[in-house]
């Protein structure tokens, strides 16, 4: 017994001595301020509450709400938030943390959960037609018993094989349709939401050619593709002259979708009618009326001519006839490897490739003769003056000018660039504006292009997604 005492107290006095020497590098820093408590979760629907209470002695508390992926700022000293729509069958994870007016900040308070359901459709799409509307969607990955869709003051239970419904002729204006499952247990799935605007439905070809035959017969290669591929799939599509616009020939509110294709080897400047005061006046009423535009190429120049982009963001323009190049060129749709862009309808139906590193890629140009038109923003970050890599410069550069963000060229891991986004309604404006800048999106490479059916997919995309608002 008194050998191991006199092991125990040598064991001893070795631990004492080694914190002793050891307490000036160890530091432990412990939070000035406590946490929110009591957290608290109602599931109510497609909708959860959750509830907390705030430490008691602070004038002015701000509060933030994590998810995994997207924190969001709510008003100062809330005490509840409600988030939504809760997909069904899928975990979540809900982190409330506070911070003062000196720069503290507590510990985050995490709540889980999972609204367990029937597994709602997918991909759902709607199209004006001669008859009407049609709801197409996929079927839930396991199986279920009914199908309830809202239209409208339309309300239907449709079969659980169905994947398809012609709705009649429907009032112009805006819609949510919505969809909710049921499977064999009674259970309902999430409401899948598909926003939808009635209107017209033709589609307009803009250039500056006085007609449509001198178009098809004078203009450059890749736009006169671009209009033989668009009239040759739209039966609704009219080539319009901008000197149609400026002399009032044309009723532009009768186009859901006007595309400007301006891929010339003459140089990136915009035509002057284009930018004639009367021209732009038009373009931009039907723009703010809830018009939406695709841009092409050296015409993404144009949402600043409108004003829709106001800021002087550092801009990459290649001009000229081009060269051989040997290489694959493609488009990353991963930005920087955070903002996964590949399940935005402009992409549906394209093969992709998930890279070492996280980014996610497509091919777009195969070898041979490539123009590398690009008329892409350069230098994001540089322009907030930060790193090209911080995250501060996306939600910048997303949130400030209300677009999504969706491709890049396929090299870039960063925030450097940004060549595909689309423009959300803003302010005054409307309508809906797709950008697709990047050079290496030829409608016609000149030595024949291995990945044209993926250009002619993007391009169709880019229309039935414009022709959905």
């Amino acid at each position: 017994m008194k050998k191991n005492s006199l092991k125990y107290f040598l064991l001893m006095g070795t631990i004492l001595s080694l914190m002793s020497c050891q307490k000036n590098e160890i530091e432990i820093t412990l939070t000035k301020l406590a946490s929110v408590s009591n957290l608290q979760y109602v599931l109510a629907g497609d909708t959860v509450l959750l509830t907390w209470n705030l430490p008691t002695g602070y004038d002015t508390l701000n509060v933030t709400v994590n998810d995994g992926l997207v924190t969001k700022q709510l008003i100062m000293n809330t005490t509840s938030y409600k988030f939504g729509v809760v997909e069904t069958n899928h975990p979540y994870r809900l982190t409330v943390k506070i911070s003062d007016t000196k720069g503290n900040t507590s510990l985050g308070e995490t709540v889980g959960f999972t609204r367990d359901g029937a597994a709602p459709i997918k991909d759902p799409i709607a199209e004006q037609n001669d008859e009407g509307v049609l709801v197409s969607w996929t079927l839930p990955d396991k199986p279920v018993t009914n199908i309830h869709v809202v239209f409208g003051n339309y309300s239907l239970d449709l079969g659980p094989t169905i994947t398809s419904h012609q709705f009649p002729d429907m009032a112009a204006g805006s819609y949510l349709i919505s969809f909710i499952t049921t499977n064999s247990e009674g259970q309902e799935s999430n409401t899948v939401f598909f926003p939808f605007r009635v209107g017209p439905t033709m589609v307009a070809y803009l250039g500056v050619y006085s007609d449509s035959t001198t178009m098809l017969t004078t203009a450059d290669d890749d736009e006169i593709a671009g209009a033989e591929w668009l009239f040759q799939n739209y039966t609704r599509s009219r080539y319009i002259s901008f000197a149609q616009i400026q002399n009032g020939s044309v009723d532009l509110s009768q186009y859901r979708v006007i595309w400007w294709n301006y891929d010339v080897e003459t140089g990136h400047d915009l035509p002057a009618i284009a930018t004639e005061a009367s021209v732009v006046s038009k373009i931009s009423k039907y723009y703010k009326d809830g018009g939406n535009l695709l841009l092409s190429i050296y015409a993404i120049q144009y949402f600043w001519t409108l004003e829709r982009m106001t800021e002087p963001y550092f801009m990459g323009f290649d001009d000229g006839t081009g060269g051989e190049n040997p290489d694959i060129w493609g488009i990353g749709v991963n930005i920087h490897q955070k903002h996964d862009q590949s399940g935005h309808p402009l992409f549906k139906g394209i093969d992709m490739t998930t890279q070492g590193d996280g980014r996610i890629t497509f091919p777009i140009i195969g070898a041979g003769w490539k123009e590398n038109h690009n008329a892409v923003v350069l230098r994001i970050p540089e322009y907030y003056g930060m790193a090209n890599d911080d995250e501060e410069a996306y939600n910048r550069f997303v949130n400030d000018n209300n677009l999504e963000w969706l491709g890049m060229w396929d090299g870039i891991g960063d925030y450097f660039m940004s060549g595909v986004m689309e423009m959300k309604p803003k302010d005054d404006f409307q309508g809906t504006g797709l950008y697709i800048g990047i050079g290496g999106i030829e409608f016609h490479q000149n030595t024949g292009n291995p990945y044209q059916t993926t250009i002619d997919k993007l391009y169709k995309n880019a229309i039935d997604y414009l022709k959905t608002k």
